[in-house]
């Protein structure tokens, strides 16, 4: 609608209406560049607001606008709050009011016979619903005009797609079915489709010396008598009725000119064992087998053109049937990494998809999603240059959508692309574009370092987010951390990049790590002076973390401490009675029953885990289970190991941040601990 035209348009003047009536409305006719418009101006029902409506709304046969002069607003949403101010909702009596000529003119605009069921506002509402009813036809024939004729552009699927399929996606897998009767069996071919009686066992005749003997064993690899097919055995007894397996597999055609479609394929062979009854037992007649493609999606690909991709879809109604759009929540059609049919190269290289380097990744990536591969490249072309440099890594995530490696996107050269300094490249090329090792470089380049091969290995290890990075530069230089957290851990970071290492030591560096992170933000959050040596290293790492968490938390465990004391009195009334039962030690580990509910809470906070909440306390305090401290005896009074035990046999055991420490050793100890309770309980009851 021409808005400066209607701006043209003069405001009605109304009368007063009954004081029953919260709103006066005014309507007329007027035309604009030749076409009628119907004007329906709403005022408030008060003497000072009849000069300006609260709203104006401009109808025509085949679109409508509201106008709110106070606030300057134009609109094109419905008319839902606006109605209501016309008309109340549910007893649908009249809110406004409009004179009897006014409101034939709005009956006869919508050449709508005028009924004593409806009032005048339902005219307009019907009138606007009318004009999206007719927009969304148009909409959809558009789309089924457009779908008709990407369906007609679209060449049939290669002749030999069946051949390649089977030859490459179930490496031509035919099953052997057989029977056992006495010293012979029935072997059916899924391939030829006969069943053919062999020896499995020799037969103490001149004749028996010269059959051959064959012991089919199910799911081991054996030779078809009648046709010489290799397959796998499969017993009669173990493989009844029809077995299904299906892959998936990418095909690209040209698209028109130089365009590309990129088709996603579900292949299924169906193995068949087909038995008769005879004499009350099930005997085999025969075999088969069949394969069965389908094709899931079409992805069209054009240059300057929006991607469009087409699902099949079925309907109880109309059967299958081509959709421009994806089925929606949980019944959405996933596309996933595939194998590529070999020819799809050739149709990427005559289109404008020539520089896409697809063929280079497939030589290094056999399984990948090929849509996706293209969308990307079409929207960062820049993937050719890391693949033909080797970055695979790189382009894998990309692939999966994990775009935020990217740091320029519209740089040409690789360096600005992902954010590093160019000498990274070379080490970047060596690992094949690990995005672990990308992400520690970008940091690299974003706080202005340079790390040695020993300080990428542990930022990479340990991934710290920007903000513990920042933190900790701010008051230490990185080679003093690693050596801090290598005395903290015993295990030596390697010196280059690719260097294996145990994963266990891997681990306690990322835990340690983690802590330390953790321990300087709570010292920094409490104003402490991180330039103090001892306080950004303490000799004791774990209880100068312990400390800062009782410190931080304190106001909050002594609330939480007290009110749940006061709600679990009986696991304060049961320690003694429970430590009999629980309490172990030897020369390394000490493990305990929970004191009392605080106790839970205080170990839960420094540990930062769950038992301390209401559900683990409920259970311990009625009985259904028991909380156990597992301490070092070095620091038998530094939370270390929580564990949920019932009678002898343990629910659980986490660590700090529900992590397993020492996972191997712990494990083993608490192997034994529970063999011990479970000798102690047997003897007790004895």
């Amino acid at each position: 609608m021409k808005k400066k035209d209607i701006e043209k348009v003069a405001y009605r003047t109304v009368q007063a209406a009954e004081v029953a009536y919260p709103y006066v409305a005014a309507a007329f006719l007027h035309e604009i560049k030749g076409e009628p418009h119907l004007f329906v101006e709403l005022y408030k029902n008060e003497e000072r607001s009849f000069q300006i409506p609260e709203v104006r709304m401009i109808f025509t046969q085949n679109d409508w606008i509201l106008y709110y002069p106070e606030n300057d607003l134009w609109s094109e949403a419905g008319l839902g709050s606006v109605k209501d101010k016309m008309q109340e909702r549910y007893t649908a009596k009249l809110k406004a009011f409009l004179p009897e000529d006014e409101e034939n003119m709005i009956w006869n605009f919508h050449d709508m016979g005028k009924s004593r069921y409806y009032k005048w506002p339902y005219v307009l509402e019907s009138l606007v619903n009318h004009i999206k009813a007719r927009r969304e036809a148009r909409r959809n024939e558009k789309r089924k005009r457009k779908l008709k004729e990407r369906a007609d552009n679209t060449p049939s699927l290669p002749d030999d797609l069946e051949e390649w399929t089977e030859k490459r996606l179930f490496n031509q897998e035919h099953f052997l079915y057989y029977k056992r009767r006495g010293r012979y069996a029935d072997i059916a071919c899924s391939a030829c489709g006969q069943v053919t009686e062999i020896a499995t066992k020799r037969a103490e005749t001149f004749v028996g010396q010269f059959e051959k003997i064959v012991i089919p064993r199910n799911n081991e690899q054996g030779v078809c008598p009648n046709c010489g097919v290799h397959g796998t055995f499969k017993a009669q007894g173990k493989t009844k009725g029809v077995y299904a397996l299906g892959k998936h597999c990418f095909v690209a055609q040209p698209y028109k000119e130089d365009g590309v479609v990129v088709r996603y394929i579900h292949t299924e062979k169906i193995y068949r064992m087909d038995t008769s009854l005879e004499e009350n037992r099930e005997t085999m007649t025969g075999a088969g087998e069949r394969l069965s493609i389908t094709e899931i999606s079409r992805t069209y690909l054009e240059k300057g053109k929006d991607p469009q991709t087409d699902y099949h879809k079925y309907s109880s109604f109309s059967g299958n049937f081509w959709d421009d759009c994806n089925l929606g929540g949980m019944s959405n059609i996933s596309i996933h990494p595939a194998l590529i049919y070999e020819k799809s190269y050739q149709a990427l290289q005559n289109s404008f998809l020539r520089y896409s380097a697809a063929d280079l990744y497939g030589k290094q990536v056999r399984t990948y999603n090929l849509r996706d591969y293209l969308l990307r490249y079409m929207e960062w072309p820049q993937i050719e240059m890391l693949v033909k440099m080797g970055l695979y890594g790189v382009v894998d995530n990309m692939i999966k959508g994990y775009c935020g490696l990217i740091r320029l996107s519209h740089s040409k050269n690789p360096e600005e692309f992902l954010g590093i300094y160019k000498s990274r490249l070379r080490d970047l090329r060596k690992i094949q574009g690990d995005v672990e090792y990308l992400r520690t470089w970008q940091k690299e380049k974003r706080n202005g370092l340079r790390l040695t091969e020993k300080e990428s290995v542990f930022l990479a290890t340990t991934d710290p987010a920007a903000a513990d990075l920042e933190l900790a530069l701010a008051c230490t230089t990185m080679a003093k951390l690693i050596n801090k957290i290598e005395k903290y851990t015993g295990c030596q970071i390697p010196e280059h990049i690719g260097e294996t290492w145990s994963e266990c030591a891997e681990d306690n560096i990322r835990r340690i790590t983690r802590l330390w992170f953790d321990y300087i933000h709570m010292r920094s959050d409490r104003g402490y002076n991180l330039r103090n040596q001892i306080f950004l290293f303490p000799r004791d790492l774990n209880r100068a973390h312990a400390q800062m968490v009782l410190e931080t938390n304190k106001a909050k465990m002594e609330q939480r401490g007290k009110e749940t004391d006061e709600r679990f009195p009986k696991i304060k009334e049961n320690y003694r009675r429970l430590r009999n039962s629980y309490f172990f030690e030897d020369d390394k580990y000490l493990i305990r029953p929970a004191r009392s509910a605080r106790e839970i809470v205080e170990e839960g906070c420094i540990l930062h885990h769950c038992v301390g909440g209401d559900n683990y306390l409920n259970k311990h305090n009625n009985g259904e289970s028991t909380i156990l401290f597992l301490r070092k005896q070095e620091n038998s009074k530094e939370p270390y190991i929580t564990v949920e035990i019932r009678n002898d046999r343990i629910l659980q055991w986490y660590g700090i941040k529900d992590t397993k420490p020492d996972k191997e050793n712990i494990e083993k100890w608490l192997y034994k601990y529970t063999e011990m309770l479970a000798l102690k309980f047997e003897a007790a009851t004895a």
